[in-house]
């Protein structure tokens, strides 16, 4: 009996399996603005969005399943009206150095409960899941200089928590 209890309680010692956790989702981080992107004089209404894809790691390195963390950053303009992804901008728009409408690597991805914590574009980014919609997500950024806040989000959604 006395062993069956030291083994239960050696059992219950063991770490438990890491459960993989996610960032999923895209949030428009601007106002309206005017442009047209179709070539017809009229400017559409459309906004910048961000889109994270990303999860922790699984397993241990050197297992043979292991998986590290990783993921990806995506900036994009969307037309507010009808949703249309904007594939022609010019480069008045873009954000210097940084692909548009690409998938750029995260590194050093953590999470930590709701929030998940990496480096894109050469800035630690800290983003956290407020809950359903994008009313109290956060989104924080640190340059190297400062840490500024996206004081304003206006549509989406981000997801930080158990792969589904």
């Amino acid at each position: 009996m006395r062993a069956l209890v030291v083994a239960a309680l050696a059992l219950c010692a063991l770490p438990a399996a890491a459960e993989e956790m996610i960032v999923k989702g895209a949030v428009a981080y601007t106002d309206i603005l005017r442009y047209d992107y179709t070539g017809d004089g009229k400017k559409n209404r459309i906004r910048f969005w961000m889109e994270f894809d990303g999860h922790s790691a699984v397993g241990r390195p050197g297992d043979p399943a292991y998986k590290p963390a990783a993921g990806t950053v995506r900036y994009f303009l969307r037309d507010a009206d009808d949703g249309t992804k904007v594939v022609k901008w010019r480069q008045g728009l873009d954000m210097a150095g940084v692909p548009r409408d690409q998938p750029f690597p995260m590194t050093d991805v953590e999470f930590d409960g709701k929030t998940v914590r990496f480096e894109a574009f050469g800035m630690r980014w800290a983003v956290t899941d407020g809950g359903e919609g994008y009313e109290k997500d956060r989104i924080i950024v640190n340059d190297g200089f400062r840490t500024s806040e996206v004081t304003k989000l206006y549509a989406g959604n981000v997801w930080v928590g158990p792969a589904k």
